[in-house]
């Protein structure tokens, strides 16, 4: 009898074990590309990411902007926080793509993020952090690096 019990529960803990849901309760992110390679003034730089939220109440995202001297942040800013909507992301959901465009250095578009020119061509690097309604925070994750160049 001993022996049923605990063949028992040891199939009850393997199958609680492997039915673990691939969501967690705090948000993940994870920045897929970024593109042009390299940025001349006027271009548009295009920073795709994927996030999954177990709640789906993903509320805002951090824009994180990194300036390199060499292989050191020289620089390291946020542009600001966005709210969800604001960068087309629906409400409520588990998973979805994020797509972030910014103009380099013009003001072409009203409704755009614009990252200012550089004095001198610079190596820089943009990341996401997601915070949901209940004040739960994501991963940083960043891009690969890309080149400014000056105006």
């Amino acid at each position: 009898m001993n022996q049923r019990f605990q063949l028992f529960f040891l199939l009850i803990l393997f199958a609680v074990s492997c039915s673990k849901d691939k969501f967690s309760s705090e948000p993940k992110v994870e920045v897929r590309s970024i593109e042009p390679a390299t940025v001349y003034n006027g271009n548009l730089i295009k920073l795709l990411a994927r996030y999954t939220d177990q709640e789906g109440d993903v509320d805002s995202v951090y824009i994180v902007y990194k300036w390199y001297n060499g292989n050191n942040p020289s620089r390291v800013d946020t542009l600001m926080r966005f709210p969800t909507n604001r960068l087309g992301i629906p409400a409520s959901l588990r998973k979805a793509d994020i797509a972030v465009e910014f103009e380099y250095n013009t003001y072409n578009q009203t409704n755009m993020l614009t990252l200012p020119g550089v004095t001198r061509d610079t190596t820089a690097s943009f990341g996401l952090l997601l915070i949901d309604r209940t004040r739960k925070r994501s991963n940083y994750s960043e891009s690969n690096k890309i080149r400014l160049k000056r105006p």
